[in-house]
C-alpha cells in the first residue's frame, strides 16, 4: 500500500497556515483596531488629537444620559412588541420617543462636528453615534 505523501504535506501545510494567521484575527475588529484615530487621524499633530479627543470626550459625556435613555425605550419598545396581542397605541408612542432622543442624539452630533470643524480636525473621523469607529460602540446592544 503506497502512502500520499503529497496530501499529508499539503494537509499538514494547510493547517500550519490557518494555526499561524488566527492570532491576526483574534483582535478586536471595531474601528479597525485604531478608535478614532483610524485612517484620517493618524496624520494629526498631538496637539489636534488632544483637541479632537476632549471634543469626542465632551460630546460623550453629554449625551451620555440621552444614550441610557434610547437604550431604555429599545428595552421597552421591544418587550411591549413581545406581548400578547400587543398594544399598537403604547408600541407607537414608544417609537415617537425613541425617534425624538435620536433626533436629539442627532442635534449632539452635529454641534460635535462643527466643533470639530472650528478646531480644525478633519470632519471624517470615523465616529458614529457612539464615537467609536462609525459603530456605535458605547450604545450598547444592538449598536443602533
Amino acid at each position: 500500500m503506497k502512502r500520499n505523501t503529497k496530501a499529508g504535506l499539503a494537509l499538514i501545510a494547510l493547517s500550519l497556515m490557518v494555526l499561524g494567521s488566527s492570532p491576526a484575527l483574534a483582535r478586536h475588529h471595531w474601528g479597525n483596531g485604531g478608535g478614532m484615530w483610524q485612517q484620517n487621524g493618524s496624520g494629526l499633530s498631538a496637539e489636534q488629537q488632544a483637541t479632537a479627543q476632549k471634543i469626542h470626550n465632551d460630546f460623550y459625556n453629554q449625551t451620555n444620559a440621552l444614550r441610557q435613555q434610547l437604550m431604555s425605550k429599545r428595552y421597552e419598545y421591544n418587550a411591549l412588541l413581545a406581548t400578547n396581542p400587543p398594544d399598537t397605541a403604547k408600541i407607537n408612542a414608544v417609537a415617537k420617543e425613541m425617534e425624538s432622543l435620536r433626533q436629539s442624539l442627532d442635534e449632539q452630533r452635529v454641534k460635535r462636528d462643527v466643533a470639530m470643524a472650528q478646531a480644525g480636525v478633519s470632519g471624517d473621523m470615523g465616529m458614529g453615534y457612539g464615537g467609536c469607529g462609525g459603530r456605535g460602540g458605547h450604545m450598547g446592544m444592538g449598536h443602533w
